[in-house]
């Protein structure tokens, strides 16, 4: 069995279809503009974690297009598509499958471009100790969730999109006590973008794509 897995959950980028409730700021199609730039950063993130050692990487999206293609080709692997399901079936998915060959597989969203390394590296670290590791959002989720040796964690009950989401994995999960990673934020709510702003404006190399699409929908309009 190989050491470890990163794997990584993305959208197809198509107005309408993400980061809906970021259109109320920036339209439609700036939604989808930013939730594109938000996906680059991670996936140059999840490139500089496997130039830093011995870690494969995984890339399951919703769908299959041009830009999905790339971001697979760019990760040295090709897409999986997500099951039919909640978030729940869809993670349950992407542990067996990486779990039959890893000892061990961390998964991330694509909603947090400003993710530092450090936080990726502390969870396969933590997962040399336990069996079952979290990185709690600030909205009651997590941005990160990892297995190791071959124990998948549950998802039954998980009220997803809800502030209870951590709360109720961890529930879900009573006899395995998680190893816990330092909070860090998800972009979701048009609320959040005050704090990526203010992130940005203090570190734009901490998400230099989105940090550029910010500028550009900030530009006004002619």
């Amino acid at each position: 069995m190989e050491l470890a897995q990163l794997a990584v959950f993305v959208r197809a980028p198509t107005p309408g279809k993400v980061k809906t409730r970021l259109a109320t700021r920036f339209g439609v199609a700036g939604a989808a503009r930013l939730y594109q730039a938000f996906a680059e950063d991670t996936i140059a993130l999840c490139s500089r974690v496997r130039a830093a050692g011995r870690v494969h990487l995984a890339l399951w999206s919703d769908g299959f297009d041009d830009t999905v293609a790339d971001w697979a080709k760019r990760l040295g692997t090709s897409a999986r598509i997500q099951p039919e399901g909640d978030l729940g079936v869809r993670l349950a998915a992407a542990f067996d499958e990486g779990l039959r060959k890893y000892e061990r597989v961390v998964i991330i969203g694509s909603d947090m471009p400003t993710l530092p390394i450090e936080l990726i590296g502390a969870a396969f670290d933590s997962l040399e100790r336990s069996l079952f590791m979290l990185g709690p959002a600030q909205d009651g989720g997590y941005y990160a969730i990892g297995a190791s040796r071959r124990v998948r964690p549950s998802f039954e009950g998980v009220r997803w999109s809800t502030e209870n989401a951590l709360a109720d994995t961890i529930q879900a999960n009573a006899a395995r006590q998680p190893a816990m990673l330092p909070p860090w934020y998800d972009i979701d709510e048009p609320e959040d973008i005050a704090v990526l702003r203010a992130h940005l404006s203090i570190d734009s190399a901490a998400a230099p794509a989105t940090a550029r699409c910010m500028a550009e929908l900030s530009l006004p309009q002619r």
